[in-house]
C-alpha cells in the first residue's frame, strides 16, 4: 500500500511542485514536498481552481526575501532564509502553532545533529586502528550519513513530511551510525597488520 501511495504522488508531481521547481530540486527534494502534508493535500485538490494548500512557490517566495535565499546556505545565511520562510507560514497558520513546529523541526535537527558528530568521533578513531581498506569502507558510510541521511531529515522538518523526518531521516541517520559502529568494531575484530592513517600508531 505504501509503494502505491508513494506511485500516485509522485505521477502528478511536476504539476503540482511547478515545472521550474522541479528542473533543479528533483529527486530527494520533490519527493519530500510530495509526501509532506501540503503535498498530499495538493494531490487531492489537483486541477481545482482554488486550492488550500501552498505549492513551492508560494513558500519558498518568502524565503528568497532573505539576504542570501540558497537553502543550503552559511549557517547564519540558512537562519535568515528559515526566519522569512516561517513568516510564510502565518499567512495560514496561528503563530502558536508555527513556533511549536518550528521548535519541533530544531529539536528533531538538533538529534540529527548529534548522531553525526557521534558518527564523525567513531571515524576519527577507526582513522587511527583500522587499515586504508576498512576505513575506506567506514568513510562511505559517513558520507551516506552527511549527504543522503541528514539531507533527507532537513527536507521531512523544513517541508513536514513524516517519511522524510523519520524513515528517511532519523531511522536512516541511526542505521547508518549502527553500520559504522558494526564495521569499526569488525575491523577491530579482524586479525591481520594494521595500517594506521594520518595521525595513527
Amino acid at each position: 500500500m505504501r509503494h502505491v501511495l508513494w506511485l500516485l504522488l509522485l505521477t502528478t508531481l511536476p504539476a503540482l511542485a511547478g515545472k521550474s521547481c522541479v528542473d533543479c530540486h528533483a529527486g530527494a527534494a520533490e519527493r519530500s514536498y510530495a509526501l509532506s502534508k501540503h503535498g498530499v493535500i495538493a494531490r487531492i485538490e489537483a486541477g481545482r481552481e482554488r486550492r488550500r494548500t501552498p505549492d513551492c512557490a508560494a513558500c519558498h517566495t518568502f524565503e528568497a526575501k532573505a539576504p542570501v535565499p540558497q537553502h543550503y546556505a552559511k549557517k547564519t545565511s540558512r537562519t535568515e532564509a528559515r526566519e522569512q520562510a516561517t513568516a510564510g507560514c502565518g499567512t495560514c497558520h496561528s503563530p502558536r502553532y508555527v513556533a511549536e513546529q518550528l521548535a519541533a523541526a530544531q529539536r528533531g535537527l538538533a538529534i540529527g545533529e548529534m548522531k553525526r558528530r557521534e558518527a564523525e568521533a567513531l571515524v576519527e578513531l577507526a582513522r587511527k586502528e583500522v587499515s586504508a581498506t576498512e576505513l575506506a569502507q567506514i568513510d562511505k558510510l559517513l558520507t551516506t550519513l552527511r549527504d543522503e541521511n541528514l539531507r533527507d531529515l532537513r527536507l521531512g522538518l523544513a517541508h513536514q513530511s513524516p517519511d522524510y523526518q523519520w524513515w528517511l531521516g532519523q531511522a536512516a541517520l541511526d542505521g547508518s551510525l549502527l553500520r559504522i559502529k558494526g564495521a569499526l568494531g569488525e575491523a577491530r575484530r579482524t586479525p591481520g597488520p594494521r595500517t594506521a592513517g594520518p595521525g595513527g600508531l
